[in-house]
């Protein structure tokens, strides 16, 4: 039986779906299609450009080493948004990393394709902040039903598609396509099942990265915004029907982060035992 793979978002914590996706190669448990919001986006998105789960678990080794390098703060922004709101200038501070250099390191994984040379059947959806709609982007339009609020769309870079789908509002700039503004996807779909459905995906594995909440000790912008789009997500699922087969959700440490780079060779791990307990009920269900 084919299945696909939604995977949610989740920061850092994404790792974690490289972990599950190592377990279901070493099981022969082979995705035929594949959606993923923001960090889930990634691992999505550069499966379907055709990196190996060992590749993505090499990737996530790399960013986990040079953690820090990745944090390319707007320190320009940052230095410019008080003056401007006390001078009631127009303030001009779309986020607090550019993402530039993510950006960079996940388009050299992609290899430039677009989503259109993808090989199985791929969602990868983002937020336009103009129109206010889900933009789910697909390899191909063919098959696929209209969702109330989602514009479907092809012709982008792999790349492009995931920069978009992980731009966390206030954390990351975000990503300009078409005349568009996108932002994180998980604002509106943290967990695609219905969108991968809406693809033509009749039995969905999906996992999902939600966790207990661990209060920090001290308040920060970053872990605001986490914890507050993580709630909104939280409520948007329980009013919504996925209609996935299996959902896995792999227990992270509490202190977890949306930026705990660091913490992401343990989150592949945890990612990998997870699917390998549950591996006979994912056998029992798709093969």
């Amino acid at each position: 039986m084919s299945f696909g793979l939604a995977l949610s978002g989740g920061g850092a914590k994404g790792a974690a779906h490289v972990g599950v996706m190592l377990a279901l190669k070493e099981a022969g448990m082979v995705p035929s299609s594949i959606a993923g919001t923001s960090a889930g986006a990634l691992v999505a998105g550069l499966y379907a450009a055709g990196n190996s789960p060992e590749n993505l678990n090499n990737l996530v080794n790399e960013v986990a080493d040079r953690a820090v390098y990745y944090f390319d703060p707007d320190f320009r922004g940052i230095l410019k948004i008080i003056p401007d709101l006390f001078f009631r200038h127009t303030v001009n501070f779309p986020g607090i990393l550019k993402g530039n250099r993510i950006e960079s390191l996940i388009a050299r994984y992609a290899a430039k394709k677009k989503l259109q040379d993808a090989a199985i059947r791929t969602v990868i959806p983002a937020v336009d902040l103009n129109s206010g709609k889900t933009i789910a982007y697909t390899n191909s339009l063919a098959g696929v039903k209209p969702l109330n609020g989602v514009e479907w769309k092809t012709d982008i870079l792999i790349s492009d598609a995931m920069r978009a789908s992980m731009a966390v509002p206030v954390v990351f700039h975000p990503k300009a396509v078409g005349g568009m503004c996108l932002v994180d996807g998980g604002i509106t779909d943290v967990l695609p099942v219905d969108l991968l459905l809406a693809a033509g995906e009749k039995n969905v594995l999906a996992v999902d990265l939600a966790e207990e909440y661990k209060p920090p000790e001290t308040q920060n912008i970053i872990e605001i915004t986490g914890r507050s789009l993580s709630i909104m997500e939280t409520r948007l699922k329980a009013y919504r029907s996925t209609g996935e087969k299996l959902l896995l959700n792999p227990q992270l440490p509490k202190e977890s982060g949306l930026l705990t780079f660091s913490q992401m060779k343990e989150y592949v791990e945890i990612g990998y035992e997870t699917a390998a307990e549950n591996m006979p009920v994912i056998q029992a269900i798709f093969r």
